[in-house]
C-alpha cells in the first residue's frame, strides 16, 4: 500500500469523501474553485490546499500524477 492510500485510510469518512471529489477533479482537469498554487520551485509542479491537506501533483501537457497528500505541517518536509 503506498502512501497516499495510507494516508487515505487514517482520515474521517467525510474528509475522505471529499478529498477524493478534489482528486477526481484535478484528474479531469477541472481546477476551477480550487485553492490551486503553482510551486515556486518546479514549473510543472502545483498544490492544491483543503483545510489542514496539501495535495501535490505534476501537471503535464497531457498527464496529471499525483505526488503526496498529507497534512500542512508533514507535506513541505
Amino acid at each position: 500500500m503506498d502512501k497516499i492510500t495510507k494516508f487515505l485510510l487514517k482520515l474521517s469518512l467525510k474528509e475522505r469523501v471529499l478529498l477524493l471529489s478534489i482528486i477526481q477533479k484535478i484528474m479531469f482537469w477541472n481546477f476551477i474553485w480550487l485553492d490551486l498554487k503553482k510551486m515556486e520551485w518546479e514549473n510543472s509542479l502545483y498544490r492544491v490546499r483543503k483545510w489542514k491537506i496539501r495535495i501535490i501533483f505534476y501537471k503535464d501537457s497531457n498527464k496529471i500524477k499525483i505526488i503526496d497528500i498529507n497534512y500542512r505541517w508533514q507535506i513541505y518536509k
